[in-house]
Formats: C-alpha cells, structure tokens, sequence
C-alpha cells in the first residue's frame, strides 16, 4: 500500500474533525483572523467574490467562510468521500445559507482547474499539505486556480510539530500507531507526553481519535521548516506576503533594539530566518503569486511599486521630543500589537495621505518622502514586514 493509500484509509476510518463537529463549526475552526488574511493576501481589494477550499474534510473551515462571506462562491473539494458525505450531511441539517458545492476531488491531479474552474479571489488549505507526498503538485496545481491577484492561505506543519517526535515514542511503547485506537493506555502515554512537553501547544490527552489518527500519528508528514516551504512554494511562482507570528516577532524586536539586524531582508525569508531561530510547530502563512521578493516594498523603492495601506493598524499621531518629527503610534488590535516611534514630519505626512488613499493605494508623489537613506527605508521595511503597508493586488497582475 501505498503512503498516500495509507493515509486516504486513515481519513476514510477517522473523518477530520468528527467529534463535536457542530461545537467546532461554531467556534469557526483555525482560521486565522479575518482582517489579516484579506488585508495581506488581497490589500485594497473588496471581499473574495469566489473562494476554494483545497482539503475541506468534513467541512468546518468551509461553513467558517460562509459566515464571513454570505454572498461568495464556496467551492470545497477533499479526497475522503465519507468527509464529504459528513460535510453534505451537517450542511442539509442547516438550510437558509448559500450553499456550498462540496465535491470529492485530488488536489494532487493535473486536471484540477478543469475540474472545479479557476478564477478564485481566495484559496484557504489548512493542515493538508503536510500529509501529501508530493506538495509542490499541489502549489502547482493551485497556481492555475486563482485569479489575477488572488491570494493562497496555507497552514502546515512546521520543524516543531510534535508529531515528529510523538509516532516513533508511543510506537516505542508497543502502541500500533497506524491502527490508533482511544485506548486507556494511550491517554496515559499521551498524558505522560504533556507533562514533559508543558510548552502551552495544547493537551494531547484531551484531543479526539480522529485528530491524533489523522494529524498527530498519520502515515506521513511534511513536517517542514518555514525555509523549506518558502522554497516549494517559489517554485510555483508563489511567494509569502506575511506570516501570522511576524508581526509579533518584529514587535518584539524592535522593542529591544534588535530590529536592524534584520533589515532589509524582505518579508518571505525574514520570516524563515525567524523560524530558524525558533522552530514553529505550525506555519500559518499567506502567498501570493509573485517571484521570490517581488513582494518586497523597501527593495523595490527604485521602481516605486503600487502600495497601499492595510487597514491592520489604527494610528495616532502627535507631537515627538525633537524638532521637526512626529511620535507615530500603531495599535493592531488583531494581534494586540503595539508599536511607536519619532519619524521626520515629512514621513508622518506621507502616512496620514496614504491611510487617508484607503483601497485607491499610494497617491502621487507619496514615494518623496521614503529617501534612499537607511533610517527612512528602515521605517518603511517595518511598516511592510508588520503588515501595515503591502505591494497592492494591481502590481502582481501584470
């Protein structure tokens, strides 16, 4: 049998997710924050008019997005017909909604786009591509289904995953990992696990069959570093345009001044480099279709790339300690975030228009306040990597 028969069987035996699904939907699943994946994946672009779900299982990340997007097409495929068959199945119990088309399908088949239509604003695959062999069919397949400036947002398995460690552990306990059962016995492994493993991910011990069959103890995992990923996905011609810790990560950097030894790496290997330094056990990343760096702002100065503000940041401005600068002060309320900083009047003024442009993006002559000067271009990079500013939908369509 093969890896892939492998796990098509284990997702026909353990439908993911099964358990408290109706609970699960409510909740609306892992999807990252809403503003944040339009904002960076489509910046100055209105709601996602046709929308794909590669790898829907039984369908609660689909009905998340129907909640978020009453009028958009939904399209969600997976390959367990008894996944689909539950997603059907919670859908017929609900009416009143735009319905989902669920179908049975390969993302790995050549004949995707035929099959299900391109011109998608948004794809979403969640926790699939760690489980497929081949992943870069995958990007490539996908590549032909989105539209001019659409957006992929993708969720895999990073080097920290536990399952790297976990399968071959509890197989050394005698535990018959590919025929997981909910046995006494694995929880008080599994419990065993947590205690030495407190590093706040979540309790094994307390998650369903289906998720540890499936997720945790499958036949196969991508279980990649966020470099490796980058890499794949290049290949296809996409290219990350945020990561949901960056912000975070350059949040804490700045704050203790180490900020300037990132700079200028742009937005995609900066947030690999991070993940270098600390291993992520799961990557939750948009792309865009655009060259490896096509994406960067402070690069690209020279060529004064269509940029647009994100709406991710509130903003206040006031009066700073120097003459002749403004004290620029940046709350997300997304990632509860909070950043300020003295900026040349200048500068302070260039961000009021831009903020002021809204979808319409930078308004003329907004690029004379960004010299090609470290301090000024250092101020723009950290406003791109945060994902305050991005390279608008426009620039990627040519």
């Amino acid at each position: 049998m093969t890896t892939q028969q492998h796990t098509h069987r284990a997702y026909e035996r353990h439908p993911y997710p099964s358990a408290d699904l109706a609970k699960i939907v409510a909740a609306g699943g892992q999807l990252p924050p809403r503003k944040w994946l339009e904002s960076i994946g489509r910046p100055g672009q209105r709601a996602p008019r046709r929308v794909l779900v590669a790898g829907c299982g039984t369908g609660v990340e689909a009905f998340a997005l129907r909640k978020w997007w009453p009028e958009a097409e939904i399209v969600a495929l997976d390959f367990s017909p008894r996944s689909i068959a539950v997603a059907r199945k919670v859908q017929r119990a609900a009416p009143g909604e735009r319905p989902i088309d669920f179908r049975v399908a390969d993302l790995t088949d050549a004949q995707l786009a035929q099959q299900v239509g391109g011109d998608f604003d948004l794809i979403t695959c969640h926790g699939v591509l760690s489980y497929i062999p081949e992943p870069q069919r995958v990007f490539a397949n996908l590549a032909t289904c989105v539209a001019p400036g659409g957006a992929l947002y993708l969720g895999v398995n990073g080097d920290g995953h536990p399952a790297s460690r976990l399968r071959p552990w509890l197989t050394g306990f005698g535990v018959e990992v590919d025929e997981l059962r909910d046995e006494r016995r694995l929880r008080e492994l599994l419990g065993l696990w947590d205690a030495l493993n407190d590093d706040g991910d979540g309790e094994l011990a307390t998650m369903g069959t289906s998720y540890l069959a499936s997720d945790v103890c499958g036949p196969f995992f991508n279980n990649w570093p966020l470099a490796r990923w980058r890499s794949v996905a290049n290949e296809a011609g996409w290219e990350i345009a945020g990561t949901d810790i960056l912000p975070l990560a350059l949040q804490l950097a700045a704050e203790r001044g180490h900020h300037g030894v990132l700079f200028p790496v742009a937005c995609g290997e900066l947030a690999a480099r991070l993940d270098q330094a600390r291993p992520a056990g799961f990557h939750r990343m948009v792309l865009r279709r655009a060259a490896a760096g096509e994406l960067d702002v402070v690069g690209s100065v020279a060529r004064k790339p269509a940029v647009c503000w994100t709406g991710l940041f509130s903003v206040r401005f006031s009066k700073a300690k120097r003459p002749g600068e403004e004290l620029v002060v940046m709350r997300c309320a997304v990632f509860r975030l909070r950043l300020e900083w003295a900026v040349p009047a200048a500068q302070a003024a260039a961000l009021r228009a831009l903020i002021a442009a809204g979808r319409a993006g930078a308004p003329a002559g907004w690029w004379k306040a960004w010299p090609r000067n470290d301090a000024a271009r250092r101020t723009l990079w950290l406003l791109s990597g945060m994902g305050a500013v991005a390279v608008a939908v426009a620039a990627t369509n040519g």
